[in-house]
């Protein structure tokens, strides 16, 4: 019960630094961020609360995303002008028309499909939505189906008009849970993986942070990870995602008596980490416990 109280205590007290933070933002602002969280009660009865991909962070996984099938575009586009273009001798092609149009059609399939099949069985990201940290799912909590998949990407094509993807963007922009027409008729959302997992370029960073302070990384042994319950996850995560609106003496402040406790749960008060840097070894219990605490667990 002690340790229950702690967290739920200190899981208010950063909600509440946090909005103390934001008290300086205007009206409109507070507004946009209060819509960027959504909540979804799983067939469980478990409450899933996810922070929702804005326009910047899909348009950049979307940019990402466009550079590498440009490149796959024009690879594919190169070979097939040396395979048949520049062979008269084959007899299962009567004009060079036909070759046109198979590369045309080999194209298109690849462009629709790379966003299709990945999100369909990757886990709802593409290589940008992986590097992005962000992902799709259904509005129920639950990873996204092939279906979902394909009606989501069928309505992309709407989502283009007029071009560069403004009318998706529009609908994205001053929608409550940053939807585009794809995703309201697929009854599908972007959210931050996990609610708040790193993105690539943030874990690279931090890797750079543990180079630089000398500290090893540590691993947990399966039993410490059964010792880490939902009430423990919760305040670590909560804790990572408020770490961008916390002042830094808050920051450790509270890294040093999480630290601490989770530290002491898991018989880890001698790892030198936890007295000389709380915030990384908080971080490096977050990468290692967030496989065990997936969406939808």
């Amino acid at each position: 019960m002690p340790e229950r109280r702690y967290i739920q205590e200190n899981s208010s007290f950063i909600d509440r630094e946090r909005e103390g933070d934001e008290k300086g933002m205007n009206d409109w602002t507070q507004m946009n961020q209060a819509t960027r969280e959504a909540s979804v009660v799983t067939p469980e009865h478990v409450m899933l609360r996810f922070q929702t991909a804005g326009v910047g962070s899909r348009a950049t996984a979307q940019l990402i995303d466009m550079v590498l099938l440009f490149l796959v575009n024009i690879t594919v586009f190169i070979l097939f002008s040396i395979a048949f273009f520049g062979n008269n001798d084959l007899f299962f092609l009567e004009t060079e028309n036909y070759a046109l149009a198979i590369a045309l059609l080999f194209i298109f399939v690849l462009n629709f499909g790379y966003y299709l099949f990945l999100e369909a069985f990757w886990g709802g990201q593409t290589v940008g939505k992986r590097l992005l940290g962000i992902r799709v799912i259904r509005d129920n909590g639950q990873p996204i189906t092939f279906l979902s998949s394909t009606i989501r990407n069928l309505f992309r094509m709407i989502d283009m008009l007029p071009t560069g993807y403004f009318l998706g963007a529009m609908v994205s922009l001053f929608h409550p849970r940053d939807k585009r027409i794809g995703d309201l008729v697929a009854g599908t959302i972007v959210v931050m993986e996990s609610g708040q997992t790193p993105s690539f370029f943030q874990k690279k960073r931090m890797k750079k942070l543990q180079e630089q302070a000398g500290l090893e990384s540590f691993s947990l042994s399966e039993a410490q990870k059964q010792a880490i319950t939902r009430e423990d996850w919760q305040l670590l995560s909560t804790f990572i995602s408020r770490l961008s609106s916390l002042t830094k003496e808050k920051k450790q402040e509270l890294g040093q008596q999480i630290a601490a406790t989770l530290s002491k749960k898991l018989d880890m008060e001698d790892v030198p980490m936890v007295k000389e840097n709380p915030l990384l070894f908080l971080q490096g219990l977050y990468n290692q416990l967030q496989n065990e605490w997936k969406l939808g667990k």
